[in-house]
């Protein structure tokens, strides 16, 4: 009896556990259960970070390298100024403290690469059910049902639903890194060749390319369609630009035509952008302005001569809705913002040698248009460069991934 429990609880902590558990932790949030704002549970889970990579990860990896240093600079960037709101710098310390010791359990092998693929693509599925499930309780009038992750939240309607994170955006960029991973997997499975859309839809990925798609386009997120305009950019090489091309023009005109008020909402967005003037992008989208101006602040209008482009203006006050609104148009990328150039190249380069493989890639686009080329104190941020992570290990150890076997190595 004594062995039972003593091998069951070695399968609880084991390496696999825990990584997946982190990496699940930061992709969804329960309201019902978190609330919608900062989460106990995950604060809870990150504090034991330290003490698991003492007894788990103890090992100077890059991950812990820049890590360290990235939250060092930012927290002297923040002791400049006059008053540190020390919260903020803590919270951000547990998130890369949390993903340094995903890091480390990836390069241990906490994860093989079949399990990895069937991991994502069960999140995917599992994003769809609960989706479904709520839109089926909304069409019988059902707003509160804790177990599907509904608590009667404001915004609900039958194309207005968050499936397993906060907000319907939130679940947007999720999946969409999900699914650019997976896609990735199958490359890796197809010996680094791009797969087609139509292995997308063969007898083993036709479920998973169905159930993604539904909740993409029936969520209620213009963010949803910018990751799928992203996705799409996968599919396209110049062996079939004559044909995939027209296709994905034609799907999105037909949309348009049929009044799909998200994305009608993204291409505004992106027509907005293109012209550069802030005020039609916060006419066209308050939401994704919120993303798009900071990026274009940053990259336009950074003086090099001002202390605070180096060192930031630092964590010290809060605004309310109302000044964040105002102050918008000036604002820029969050962690440049806080933290300075220094800090902000300093996440750079932990995101380029622990996360995204390669700069000029579609998961360079998706972290600048997805979250504005920041880290930060935001769950799915972290989720999905775990995501990212654990994908770029794959990438770069390409014989270990037992691509001919879909049995774990």
């Amino acid at each position: 009896m004594i062995k039972l429990l003593q091998f069951n609880l070695k399968e609880i902590v084991s390496d696999r556990v825990i990584a997946t558990l982190l990496m699940v932790m930061l992709c969804v949030q329960i309201f019902p259960l978190e609330g919608e704002g900062v989460s106990n549970v995950k604060v809870a889970i990150m504090a034991l970070a330290p003490i698991l990579f003492i007894f788990k990860t103890p090992v100077v990896s890059k991950s812990l390298l820049w890590g360290v240093i990235l939250w060092l600079t930012c927290y002297f960037c923040a002791s400049f100024q006059s008053y540190m709101r020390f919260s903020t710098i803590g919270y951000f310390g547990m998130y890369i403290m949390t993903f340094i010791v995903f890091y480390n359990l990836v390069y241990q092998g906490a994860f093989t690469f079949s399990y990895f693929k069937r991991l994502l693509r069960a999140l995917i599925v599992v994003f769809a059910i609960v989706l479904i499930l709520q839109q089926i309780c909304i069409l019988l009038g059902i707003r509160t049902f804790w177990l599907i992750n509904l608590d009667n939240q404001y915004f609900l309607a039958i194309d207005k639903l968050p499936s397993l994170t906060i907000e319907p955006s939130h679940s947007a960029r999720v999946l969409g890194v999900m699914m650019l991973c997976y896609l990735r997997c199958l490359q890796m499975e197809n010996g680094g060749e791009r797969v087609s859309i139509k292995t997308l839809f063969d007898k083993d990925n036709r479920k998973v390319s169905t159930l993604f798609l539904w909740v993409m386009l029936t969520m209620g997120s213009g963010t949803a369609f910018i990751a799928l305009g992203i996705l799409c950019l996968y599919f396209i090489t110049w062996r079939n630009i004559w044909y995939v091309a027209p296709i994905l023009i034609g799907f999105f005109a037909i949309s348009s035509l049929l009044e799909v008020k998200q994305l009608t909402r993204a291409v505004d967005t992106m027509q907005a952008t293109m012209t550069g003037d802030k005020q039609q992008v916060l006419e066209a989208d308050e939401s994704a302005a919120v993303r798009i101006l900071p990026v274009f602040n940053t990259f336009t209008e950074t003086d090099l001569t001002d202390k605070e482009t180096w060192f930031g203006k630092g964590t010290s006050k809060k605004y309310s809705l109302e000044e964040a609104g105002r102050l918008l148009k000036k604002s820029k990328i969050p962690i440049f913002e806080q933290y300075g150039l220094i800090a902000m190249i300093l996440s750079f380069i932990l995101v380029y040698t622990c996360m995204i493989k390669n700069v000029l890639s579609i998961e360079t686009l998706m972290f600048g248009m997805l979250f504005a080329f920041s880290i930060g104190n935001i769950y799915y941020i972290w989720g999905c460069m775990m995501i990212f992570s654990a994908t770029r290990y794959f990438l770069i150890n390409t014989k270990q991934t037992c691509l001919k076997t879909k049995a774990d190595c």
